[in-house]
């Protein structure tokens, strides 16, 4: 076989499932854009009393910025301690391997577990807070292994120069490494919220109702979410599918918007780290 047949059969044997995976994209986003007619403006800002959607678009903003704020303080410090301190021993491998499973774990198992554990061991009840944690458990994994990635692209010549002109250990990676890898952390968090902005696993029992009066009045309220909206009309309540796409096509565009987010930022920031380039 010669060399140029070679590189026509590789490029089939990629390029078909490629084909296939943005022939089904297409598909499904074919079918979200028939629900584009429903989308206006009104059904934005309107109440779900009145059939809007606006406390399920706020709801899905809540319960992402709170999952944000929990996973990405915990995720961005376990993986600093896991590359600058962490021993190359027995624990460090039991750690990575936690994680590893952590990811793997179905959505619908972690919110069994946030239902039992967070809502009515810890008493939270359906809330909020509840959500929050659940979610936190799912982006954690792709948090860590994300600025474990961005903290390790950093040439270890900044560190060592810091350390020769007399830094402390932390003193020369809180101010040489972690700001060269802060565009990777933000990346991995960027996408770590795209992960969990679908979910309805994780919130169906530990955070989300229907329907509500209003915005929740404070962390221990329960909340509406787009996802756990579509799930509750289409399987619970039977509804036609066409009639849902509106609220279908925004949560994809809430989930597109931040995954194209995470992919500007990173070429953005790349421009300005050399290092990324020679690698």
């Amino acid at each position: 076989m010669s060399g140029q047949t070679g590189e026509r059969v590789i490029f089939a044997i990629l390029g078909v499932p490629m084909l296939i995976c943005m022939l089904i994209f297409s598909w499904i986003l074919s079918l979200l854009l028939t629900g584009i007619g429903s989308v206006r403006w009104e059904l934005l800002t309107v109440s779900a009393l009145q059939g809007g959607m606006f406390e399920m678009i706020v709801g899905t903003i809540y319960l992402l910025l709170g999952a944000t704020a929990v996973a990405g303080p915990v995720g961005i410090l376990a993986a600093i301690y896991l590359v600058e301190y962490a021993p190359s021993r027995g624990l460090t491998r039991i750690i990575d391997q936690a994680i590893n499973n952590l990811a793997g774990v179905p959505s619908i198992v972690i919110g069994l577990f946030g239902y039992t554990f967070f809502c009515r061991h810890l008493r939270l009840g359906v809330s909020l807070t509840a959500g929050w944690l659940t979610l936190a458990l799912m982006m954690l994994p792709i948090v860590i292994r994300g600025s474990e990635e961005a903290l390790r692209m950093v040439p270890a010549s900044f560190k060592e120069a810091a350390l020769a002109l007399g830094a402390t250990r932390w003193k020369a990676i809180s101010s040489t490494t972690l700001p060269a890898a802060a565009p990777g952390m933000v990346t991995s968090v960027i996408l770590g919220i795209a992960r969990v902005a679908g979910e309805t696993a994780a919130i169906l029992s530990t955070s989300c109702v229907l329907i509500t009066r209003g915005l929740p009045r404070s962390p221990l309220e329960p909340v509406m979410a787009l996802s756990y909206n579509l799930f509750v009309k289409i399987v619970a309540l039977g509804t036609p599918a066409q009639k849902v796409f509106g609220v279908a096509l925004v949560l994809f565009m809430i989930v597109t918007s931040l995954s194209l987010s995470a992919i500007l930022l990173r070429i953005h920031y790349r421009k300005g780290q050399p290092w990324l380039m020679i690698r």
